[in-house]
């Protein structure tokens, strides 16, 4: 496992224990820009440290350093050392990491006060192509070493990976709104380029006070994407063939299938 290291240093840790009293939960999918919102987040000091704490490989990684075994006493340590002060806890959620977690109803009882932000990419293929190139390089964010240099083109590779995107995404909707639980919509693109807005948005949805001498105006982490990203995208679009089997409401199947696969 190439691990992001830094996210288990002691530095990130706020000195003083904070009881929760919200939790701020970036609903998200890979690839969708949660490292560099959650980032972003973090350098106001209002948010905790929102970061993939219940990865499996994250978790058992925590499990370890705090000597648990239970899920919710993991997270309680976990909270206990990264609630910021005004007591809010933030943590990414990709949709993938519901099953360990009893769905979305065990998502919810897990957290004090949930705030939901449901981020999307509107560049879908864009997202898809990301995708397929850290799989085979091993580098999920721009902190992890790249395990392997060479990447090939696989257009089935990024089909699932477009798939996956549409039927994660429709998932978040779909529970967030039928739940009717408090979320905010946020898209990528506006964290990249409007980052400051778009955390002050954040925080008048949460209620949150924030020090806007904190505010990020651009990006706190490194772009990963490179030329190859772009060749890629437009030789998948050009290769679409709008004859094969498209994504239906009535192929349930499909749905199962494809829930099975990236749960």
């Amino acid at each position: 496992m190439n691990y992001y290291e830094e996210q288990f240093q002691e530095k990130f840790h706020y000195p003083i224990e904070t009881n929760v009293t919200k939790t701020l939960i970036i609903a998200s999918t890979v690839r969708s820009g949660s490292h560099m919102l959650g980032h972003a987040l973090h350098q106001t000091g209002a948010f905790g440290f929102p970061l993939e704490y219940v990865n499996e490989k994250n978790l058992e990684r925590w499990k370890s350093i705090f000597n648990t075994r239970a899920l919710d006493d993991t997270l309680a340590q976990i909270q206990k050392h990264r609630t910021s002060p005004n007591g809010v806890f933030g943590i990414k959620i990709h949709y993938s990491h519901l099953r360990q977690l009893g769905g979305f109803d065990g998502l919810k009882k897990l957290f004090v006060n949930p705030s939901f932000i449901w981020l999307t990419r509107e560049d879908i293929i864009a997202q898809a192509v990301s995708l397929s190139i850290a799989k085979q390089t091993g580098a999920w964010i721009s902190q992890q070493n790249v395990e392997n240099e060479d990447v090939t083109y696989d257009a089935k590779q990024i089909d699932e990976g477009v798939r996956r995107i549409i039927f994660e995404n429709a998932s978040w909707q779909y529970a967030l709104n039928a739940s009717a639980s408090h979320f905010l919509h946020v898209n990528f693109t506006d964290v990249k380029n409007n980052t400051a807005s778009i955390i002050r948005n954040i925080a008048d949805f949460m209620q949150v006070d924030i020090d806007t001498s904190n505010l990020p105006h651009k990006p706190v982490t490194k772009k990963q994407s490179k030329h190859i990203n772009q060749l890629w995208i437009e030789k998948f679009q050009k290769q679409f063939d709008g004859r094969t089997q498209l994504i239906s409401l009535n192929n349930e199947s499909f749905f199962h299938k494809l829930s099975r696969k990236f749960s």
